[in-house]
């Protein structure tokens, strides 16, 4: 991928690729973090991540224009100058909890912001750097990653769509599904924490209706995948979905 590059402060910046065919990759105990980001803060995080490409052997800067954002995002122009305080506020101070596990279970959730770097001006545009701390979950990934291209979820309308697509696309194991679709199963309390959710809807109907049944709409309208799921009950509480994932091309 190639790209030009311009010195900004002393410093060598990138211009964004933004071919969105290209692919996010991210380890999947990146995608199975708490993330709270909201919905174009995780477009632009996964615009960056995606950024990141086969042979880097360090995380760079990059330079996006707001006229390329809004482009990128599918929004007027106005309404990035408007919402970049905001977007670039967001990244900021929500950072990716990654889940550290022993035996199976959960011991605790590492913090790591996003960024060393996330700001704007109205001269150069958006100037991001993801955190270094982030190397090994985007650098030199050989196992246990998630890949989709970047333009599945840029028209994905919830960001609960975005992170149950990932959480989906995480535990497919193969780059094609058999003919009759695999299934999933992801206990409740983890597409809570993925979302964002923990403490959010604690009714589950509602968390049904305002979380899963958002996701899994905008998964069926706008990626490859036809997904329909049930219920893993303990007693009369759900405890679990069962995703049935089969491919759809629209």
């Amino acid at each position: 991928m190639s790209r030009g590059h311009k010195r900004i402060e002393g410093q060598i910046t990138f211009d964004f690729c933004l071919d969105t065919r290209n692919y996010v990759c991210q380890a999947n105990t990146l995608v199975g973090g708490k993330q709270a980001l909201k919905l174009n803060s995780a477009k632009l995080i996964r615009a960056a991540i995606m950024q990141v490409v086969k042979g880097d052997e360090e995380l760079k800067p990059y330079i996006i224009s707001i006229k390329d954002l809004a482009e990128l995002l599918g929004v007027p122009a106005s309404n990035i100058y408007r919402d970049i305080e905001n977007i670039t506020d967001d990244i900021i101070s929500n950072p990716v909890y990654i889940r550290e596990e022993k035996a199976g279970k959960t011991i605790r959730f590492i913090k790591i912001p996003w960024v060393t770097r996330c700001e704007y001006s109205s001269d150069i545009g958006i100037a991001i750097e993801l955190n270094d701390k982030l190397k090994s979950f985007l650098l030199n990934l050989k196992e246990h990653y998630t890949q989709y291209t970047l333009q599945e979820v840029l028209v994905m309308k919830s960001v609960y769509a975005i992170r149950i697509f990932e959480m989906i696309q995480s535990k497919i194991m193969s780059k094609v599904l058999p003919k009759d679709g695999i299934s999933i199963e992801v206990p409740v309390q983890e597409i809570r924490e993925c979302c964002d959710c923990e403490d959010k809807y604690p009714a589950f109907g509602n968390f049904k209706d305002k979380v899963i049944d958002k996701a899994v709409n905008e998964i069926n309208r706008v990626t490859m995948y036809s997904v329909n799921y049930s219920y893993i009950k303990e007693k009369r509480n759900v405890i679990g979905i069962i995703f049935q994932v089969n491919m759809c091309y629209h």
